[in-house]
């Protein structure tokens, strides 16, 4: 009897033998997947550093994740192999704070994260704003890591041309960026200046001054530029004086910058303000009673340019029977004869009188149609002219200011207006 009971308690223990080995080998496999998410959308922050890893609750058993991208917008993580249980699924990286998900796997599962940056640094500007008639900004940045830190400043194509230097960097090939000439210790601020180019055509930039440590990007800084080559602003203030050092009033004063005219005021004094970049300023005094004379040529200095002038008398002066030349309106496409007006010219001395006569301080005409008598001599009353050829001139409105320059006589301005119709 006794043996029976063993036989029986044997067989029950291989038949129990049995059905575990079955357990073992029918024992289901799960998976965990989804995307990793950076609020800033730096893909290249993500992929530095990244672990992933389940944690078996009950058995204590760690397995490890893979991190990749599928595209240029999207970081995957996949946990694979995972028994049935309860998990603690972590996500860590040395440039985001740990983020822990408790979860029970019962089957494969979809989670998608969204981690929070650790700071690496800190700007004290959200923006760098070049405002017109300024060269150079400054802000600094502040290393809030544990350990020394090396900087790149990475400008984009849009605002590369236009940095000339940046304090404490140095400038890489191509657009590898600007490299920081020593590294920033722990908890040490910086600052950082940038000085901007004159050599730029836009008038507008607008791009991003990325700031990158072992090219992982920590922040983005829009960078909007309002100053180029033609929105440097500076004034040009300055005096015009007699012999005598006294002021002359309504003296008419021409800048190579605008290429406009301004009139002095009682004390002798006239401005520009803003004048666009050029690489040199210049003016000329265009009076009556005194010899035209043009000054030396200045640097352009960006904040204020002062030139002061002082004129001779003139020998000789000219009197006109009229100074308004008004060639009317006619049609193009019917022009008709030329149009012409005529002015008598009278000298005060018969000493002769070398004239030039255009319609800009500096360069010929620029009129299609119209002529006038160029240059010459006055040395006793004669008649000048001006005459208008519809049939080659532009449609439009036109009032200028024809200039008629001597050399001993002075300089006078006549105004000049015609209309075309088609």
């Amino acid at each position: 009897m006794l043996k029976r009971v063993i036989s029986i308690l044997a067989a029950l223990a291989v038949f129990a033998g049995c059905q575990l080995s079955i357990t073992i080998e029918d024992e289901v496999f799960f998976s965990v997947t989804g995307e990793i998410i950076d609020p800033d959308a730096s893909l290249g922050r993500l992929l530095h550093d990244m672990h992933v890893t389940a944690t078996d609750k009950s058995k204590g058993k760690v397995y490890a994740g893979s991190v990749g991208t599928e595209d240029a917008v999207t970081c995957r993580y996949s946990l694979k192999d995972l028994p049935s249980g309860e998990y603690d699924i972590l996500f860590s990286s040395s440039l985001y704070e740990e983020a822990k998900y408790s979860l029970t796997i019962d089957r494969d599962k979809v989670l998608d994260v969204s981690l929070t940056p650790v700071p690496q640094i800190a700007a004290d500007v959200d923006e760098i704003h070049f405002a017109p008639r300024v060269k150079s900004q400054v802000f600094s940045v502040t290393n809030l890591t544990e350990k020394m830190i090396s900087l790149t400043l990475k400008p984009d194509a849009v605002i590369e041309g236009f940095i000339e230097s940046i304090s404490g960097f140095r400038k890489g090939t191509g657009l590898s960026g600007w490299h920081s000439n020593s590294a920033l210790s722990p908890g040490e601020t910086r600052r950082i200046t940038i000085q901007a180019r004159h050599d730029q055509e836009e008038s507008l930039l607008q791009g991003v001054l990325d700031i990158q440590m072992e090219g992982i990007l920590l922040s983005s800084l829009p960078f909007v530029m309002e100053t180029s080559n033609r929105d440097f602003f500076a004034n040009l203030v300055g005096q015009v004086t007699d012999g005598q050092g006294q002021p002359i009033k309504d003296i008419p004063v021409y800048c190579n910058c605008t290429d406009t005219i301004v009139l002095t005021d009682e004390n002798g004094r006239y401005s520009f303000d803003d004048l666009p970049y050029l690489s040199q300023v210049y003016v000329i005094a265009l009076s009556e009673f005194h010899n035209w004379k043009m000054s030396d040529f200045k640097d352009y200095i960006r904040d204020e340019i002062v030139i002061d002038l002082t004129l001779e008398p003139c020998s000789n002066h000219l009197t006109f029977d009229r100074r308004d030349i008004d060639l009317g309106t006619g049609s193009v496409s019917h022009p008709g004869d030329p149009v012409s007006v005529y002015v008598n010219v009278t000298p005060e001395t018969d000493a002769p009188v070398m004239f030039l006569m255009q319609t800009k301080v500096v360069g010929g005409n620029v009129y299609p149609g119209l002529n006038y008598l160029a240059n010459g001599m006055i040395q006793s009353p004669r008649q000048l002219w001006f005459s208008l050829d519809r049939s080659v001139a532009e449609v439009g409105d036109f009032q200028f200011t024809a200039i008629l320059k001597t050399d001993c006589a002075g300089t006078y301005l006549f105004p000049v207006r015609f209309s075309n119709t088609e």
